[in-house]
This record gives C-alpha cells, structure tokens and sequence, in this order.
C-alpha cells in the first residue's frame, strides 16, 4: 500500500514540475498578442505574421491583422511577404560558406569571378572586390528603377549597371546599393555551378516553402492568393508622427 502511494505521490509530483516547466517556457509570450496588435495600430500596419524558432522547435507562428486594408482577409502564419533585404544575409553567407570552402577570398577582384562586369569608373571596376560588393561602398547610387518589377533578367542587369554614373569615390562612404548584392549573388554560379536559387535552399532549409509557393519576379505572390498587398503611411499621418501627435 506504501508503495503505491509513494509511487503515486511520485508520479503527482512529476506532472506538477512539468506542469511548472510548460509555464515558464509560456510566461515570455505572456502578453504577446496584446504587443503585436499594439504595433500594428502604432505603426498603421495593415497585419503582420510573426515566427519564434527556440531550440529547433516552433514556439510560435502565428498572423496579426489583414492582408489588405479595407478587407477582412486575416493574416495567418503562412500568408507571403515580400521578403525584401533578407535575401542579403543568404547570399552573404552563402559567400561566407564559399571562402571557408576557399574557393573564393574577400579580397579578390568581382571581376574574376564576374569577367563581364563593368562599372562606369574604369579604375572601381578593377578596383572593386567581393568585400566591397557586400559592404555598400561602391559609390553608386540605388538606381533600383534598373531592376524592380523590370523585365531584365539578372545578366542584363549586371551589363547594364556600367551607365549608372558613380555619385561618391569607391570606398568614400557608405551607400545603400541593391544591385552590388546582385552581383554578388551572382558569383555563387560562377564558382559552383548552381544558381542563387537553387545555391541557398539547402543550407538555409528553404526547400519546403521554395517550391510552388516560390516567386521569383520581386513582386510577392503573383501566383498565391494568401499573400500580403504592399502599403505606405499616407502624407498627413508621416505629418503627424513627426509631430509628435
């Protein structure tokens, strides 16, 4: 009779502590929902879908919001954003990976690897290294009008970027360039064969949502309907947030 009750006992207590231990992992997400929703009202977002990753386990997934506003299409965890500048972290350690593999070095010429590549400044275009094409101090302005929702495949891009006239000296300082991170992404198949695309899906484990949900264009979701549509703060409420008010 002891035994059992001390067995019992035993097994009260193992559940209360991991009763206890399931608490304390919640209790940082306490109060979450109240903060996202408090954001999207702060910023006058339309929605936004949010994923907590610990420990190789999903913590949270999880939609705030609508995808358009006037609509009352939710948000959920598997809506598409537009994933913009994050791609930049895949193809700097992607190259990162590369260097390790020493098949390439920081330090080289782009155009060793890029033998096509051309900039408008003849002495940057010798001049210029894989290093620099990731650090935003090619002295070129954005000129994102050559690439965003433009037909031109990445290649034309790249042999287009020579007539982009250089608004600072190469190095001088930083500026903010989209297409420098193009053409780095584009050394990944001149070293391995394999496109960007195809290059970062194993590593990063983008295989599960790269395939039939997967667009390629720079616009989000042309061929997904749960998918999120593009907002700006209009002129009178920017007014306002600088005001204080």
């Amino acid at each position: 009779m002891r035994l059992r009750q001390t067995i019992s006992l035993t097994i009260l207590a193992l559940l209360l502590l991991a009763g206890q231990i399931a608490l304390a992992q919640e209790a940082p997400l306490t109060g979450f929902n109240e903060y996202a929703n408090k954001a999207i009202k702060d910023w006058e977002a339309p929605g936004l879908a949010i994923a907590i990753i610990k420990d190789d386990r999903i913590v949270l997934a999880k939609g705030y919001g609508v995808r358009e506003v006037g609509k009352l299409s939710p948000v959920d965890e598997r809506t598409l954003f537009a994933i913009g500048s994050a791609s930049k972290a895949f193809t700097a350690a992607a190259l990162a990976m590369l260097v390790d593999e020493e098949k390439l070095k920081w330090d080289d010429p782009a155009t060793k690897y890029l033998p096509g590549f051309q900039l408008y400044d003849p002495y940057a275009t010798r001049e210029l290294t894989v290093r620099d094409l990731l650090s935003h101090r090619s002295g070129l302005d954005r000129g994102d009008l050559l690439w965003y929702a433009s037909s031109y495949d990445r290649n034309e891009i790249l042999r287009r970027i020579r007539y982009l006239k250089p608004t600072l000296s190469l190095r001088a300082h930083f500026s903010y360039q989209n297409i420098m991170f193009l053409a780095a992404g584009q050394i990944i198949p001149s070293v391995t064969g394999k496109d960007w695309d195809d290059f970062v899906r194993e590593p990063f484990v983008l295989r599960e949502i790269a395939n039939e949900r997967e667009d390629r264009s720079g616009v989000v979701g042309r061929r997904d309907a749960d998918h999120e549509i593009g907002h700006a703060p209009s002129y009178a409420s920017q007014n306002r947030t600088r005001r204080g008010t």
